[in-house]
């Protein structure tokens, strides 16, 4: 991989900002935010099942981004343009992180092993999914107060 981003990898990143573009994968990718983020594992697995109404865009959105991130890791796609221009991936792999060894164990061990993989190799991509964490854990804890505010006190106990 060259240290330089060129032309290539320019062209890639607007062929595949244009494959975004399609109207199911926007479903697709829209998807995670509306259901996925904060879900539940029992939410996760029945999204996992082909029964599923969402099932074939869990299966796309995912697909799409191991495909991109598959591109860094063979030296296809410069991993700095790939930062610069993919952020959602980091998104997605975030939404689903809590669930991703619950995913592997029950019949999918290469779940997302190719964004996984670009994180870890990659400082500046690490380092920018070590930001969506901390945010992402900042959010829980503003949500997590604010659920705690708005319970009721408890009431003293009567006295007999």
């Amino acid at each position: 991989m060259p240290d330089v981003p060129n032309m290539d990898d320019a062209n890639l990143a607007l062929r595949l900002y244009e494959l975004r573009r399609e109207p199911e994968l926007r479903k697709a990718r829209k998807m995670v935010g509306d259901l996925l983020d904060g879900a539940s594992w029992e939410t996760v697995q029945a999204v996992r099942q082909y029964g599923h109404k969402e099932n074939a865009h869990f299966r796309q959105v995912t697909s799409y981004w191991e495909i991109v991130c598959s591109f860094v890791n063979r030296g296809i796609f410069h991993p700095d343009v790939f930062l610069d221009t993919c952020g959602e991936a980091l998104y997605t792999f975030s939404a689903l992180e809590p669930h991703i060894a619950k995913i592997r164990e029950s019949g999918s061990p290469r779940f997302l092993v190719q964004t996984e993989k670009v994180i870890a190799d990659h400082p500046a991509v690490k380092e920018r999914m070590d930001a969506i964490r901390a945010a992402r854990a900042q959010w829980a804890a503003q949500a997590a107060a604010a659920a705690a505010a708005k319970k009721p006190a408890k009431k003293p106990a009567k006295k007999k």
